[in-house]
């Protein structure tokens, strides 16, 4: 009896050690992966505020891509009249006409820029392979412009005809579904990783 007892011991305390030692090294690796979260945001901000959003580098063009988008959806639709868009010099938006009168402004801040790096920065911190991140990541910003055209293009609608509905819609519903989207986008992308490895 004691034979065994002092046999059975350091495989217990084996075992406990091994245990121990797994969940640091987990713990290291989410540490590790909200400080690169951390430093990635901090400097895609600070690039964005300071360099990149004075001059509208990206934002200029996607904010006319998608009020451009969205009046070919309005014109293509059963309206009352046609409506066109201008872009507001200076402004940092662009405005939907109907019958030369402005009806609806879109800001760059309704772009969607950050959402797409949001979407892309968090796969590419992600262990995968570089190539699935590249993507996923343009496959999904594809995405996310095209279901920002729609939501633009909805809320149009509630302004001109639910206008009661328009803050909650802008500021919640809307917001909330497209941060939905990116989610299924990352659920998406570790999933059918994993299916693979089984596969393979």
């Amino acid at each position: 009896m004691k034979n065994t007892y002092t046999l059975s011991t350091p495989i217990l305390n084996t075992e406990n050690e091994l245990n121990k030692g797994r969940f640091p090294v987990k713990n290291k690796q989410i540490v590790r992966f909200f400080i690169r979260l951390f430093v990635l945001f901090t400097c895609w901000f600070v690039v964005y505020a300071l360099i990149l959003r004075p001059p509208r580098v990206l934002d200029r063009p996607l904010t006319n891509f998608i009020t451009l988008s969205v009046v070919k959806i309005i014109n293509f639709l059963p309206t009352a009249a046609p409506v066109s868009w201008e872009e507001i010099p200076g402004g940092g938006r662009s405005e939907i006409l109907k019958e030369g009168q402005k009806v609806f402004g879109i800001w760059d801040v309704c772009n969607g820029i950050d959402l797409m790096f949001i979407y892309a920065g968090i796969l590419f911190l992600l262990p995968f392979p570089l190539k699935r991140k590249i993507i996923f990541s343009i496959v999904g910003i594809v995405v996310i412009i095209v279901a920002n055209i729609i939501r633009v293009a909805a809320l149009y609608y509630i302004f001109l005809y639910q206008r009661v509905a328009f803050d909650f819609s802008h500021h919640y519903l809307f917001t909330i579904l497209m941060y939905v989207l990116i989610f299924y986008g990352w659920m998406l992308f570790i999933k059918k990783d994993k299916l693979s490895e089984k596969s393979s």
